[in-house]
């Protein structure tokens, strides 16, 4: 069985957990949808703390609970209150895909967020991870000292997530940088293993003929983790010179490459 990992880029992040971790979402500018699982209603919640333009990610538990939200900057936890040690993280409110919300497999304690940032303000801190424990702080939550890891000095605004398989229930983590991660010529998908062990820093690599020069944009996998599409900024779009702006992939779940690249647009 396939579970869904549904990744929601300005909302929420997971096609590797049940639907209980989707329930509630917060967003935007103190914005927030709640889903009633036994009866399929909506609600909207109007106590969250976020106030971004852009990308953000929220995780309940699997019977629909809160757990805690981030904009890939600061994380608040149930009581939406700021979690120790939860600010300062390196995403950024003008990131596309900010903060991404990844369960470490077996675990029910521990999450990894992780953040793109921007580099419209000059800096760039490009593809990072922190580690969340749900047993500190009275089990509301903190982020540890396994903060702001390193996985490429530079990368696009894009990250998406999909499940590997349910025997181990690893997780890749996908981005766009260089093959490097050092430079700002995007041409190499990185897939990152989140497995019992933890973060495989060592990403799977596919390389194409790009011509993608702007970070902005999303990646999507599709719910079986065959399709990944790629949306990617260009400026204005009425120039005949952008090209790659909508490509789709063929994605191989078990190895984490990408292949058969198609342009849509």
């Amino acid at each position: 069985m396939k579970k869904i990992l549904l990744i929601l880029t300005l909302f929420i992040s997971l096609n590797a957990v049940g639907q209980g971790e989707a329930a509630n979402w917060y967003f935007g500018f103190g914005a927030g949808m709640q889903f009633d699982l036994a009866t399929g209603n909506t609600s909207v919640l109007v106590n969250g703390q976020l106030s971004t333009n852009e990308g953000c990610s929220t995780i309940s538990d699997a019977n629909g609970n809160l757990l805690f939200y981030s904009d890939g900057i600061t994380v608040w936890n149930r009581n939406h209150q700021i979690m120790p040690n939860g600010t300062g993280l390196f995403g950024d409110p003008s990131s596309t895909q900010s903060a991404l919300v990844v369960p470490r497999p077996d675990d029910p304690d521990i999450y990894y967020i992780f953040t793109v940032d921007n580099f419209l303000d000059g800096s760039n801190f490009g593809l990072n991870y922190s580690v969340i424990d749900m047993s500190l702080d009275g089990g509301l939550g903190a982020v540890t000292s396994d903060k702001n890891i390193n996985l490429l000095g530079d990368c696009s605004e894009k990250i998406t997530a999909v499940l590997k398989d349910c025997i181990t229930k690893s997780i890749w983590v996908i981005t766009l940088a260089s093959a490097d991660g050092t430079l700002s010529t995007f041409d190499t998908y990185h897939s990152f293993e989140v497995n019992n062990a933890g973060v495989n820093t060592t990403s799977i690599k596919s390389t194409f003929n790009l011509n993608i020069t702007d970070r902005r944009g999303y990646l999507k996998l599709s719910p079986d983790g065959t399709k990944m599409i790629s949306a990617n900024m260009r400026g204005n779009f009425d120039d005949p010179s952008n090209t790659d702006q909508l490509l789709l992939y063929d994605f191989d779940e078990n190895t984490g490459m990408l292949s058969n690249k198609q342009r849509l647009f």
